[in-house]
């Protein structure tokens, strides 16, 4: 398993590290769409925002280097990480895809098999408190990565999708080809709120 707060330490970093002080807002304005946003404008993230925002940041968003964070911090090893532990981060880089999951079944504390909306192909994911809130049929917006050997749930907290609105947004990431990243999925998020 990624250990706890392995993913905390790289935000802690590129939020706090001073060279990268200008990298923050434009992250924002981009992942809000908001241009006109400024330094101490109104802001409304609710916590699942905040983590879906976090998330986009660290595997979608193009640094002004042209690396995404997660690609720039395994690049650096900023935080002179040991070469084993780096290799989780590498796994991490080049595993992880973002999709539509449906929960094809559930096995109590131990783990799911989720079915990839996109590509129509099935992963186990190890994953013990998620089993007891999913059932069969669900679907989410997910990040699952291998690590280790095996595969887990890398991202986000995300909210479940079921009823009407499922069967849409389900046919509608089927058949479409656009990136799916939490930019989308905030903005999902946003607009069924409303």
């Amino acid at each position: 398993m990624l250990p706890k707060g392995s993913i905390a330490k790289i935000y802690d970093y590129y939020f706090n590290e001073p060279r990268y002080k200008d990298e923050l807002m434009p992250a924002l304005r981009e992942f809000l769409d908001r241009p006109d946003l400024d330094m101490g404008g109104s802001l409304e993230l609710s916590q699942g925002g905040i983590g879906l925002f976090n998330e986009w940041f660290l595997y979608n968003f193009k640094l002004a280097n042209g690396k995404t964070v997660l690609a720039d911090f395994v690049a650096e090893n900023p935080l002179n990480i040991s070469v084993d532990d780096m290799a989780l981060y590498k796994d991490l880089l080049k595993t992880n895809v973002y999709s539509l999951y449906e929960v094809v079944s559930v096995d109590v504390e131990k783990g799911l098999m989720l079915k990839n909306l996109r590509t129509k192909k099935n992963v186990y994911v190890q994953e013990r408190s998620l089993t007891y809130q999913v059932k069969p049929g669900g679907m989410s917006f997910l990040r699952v990565a291998k690590i280790d050997g095996h595969y887990e749930i890398v991202g986000a907290d995300s909210f479940l999708i079921d009823g009407l609105i499922g069967g849409v947004i389900k046919k509608l990431i089927a058949k479409s080809d656009f990136e799916l990243t939490p930019k989308f999925t905030n903005s999902l998020w946003q607009k069924n709120k409303k």
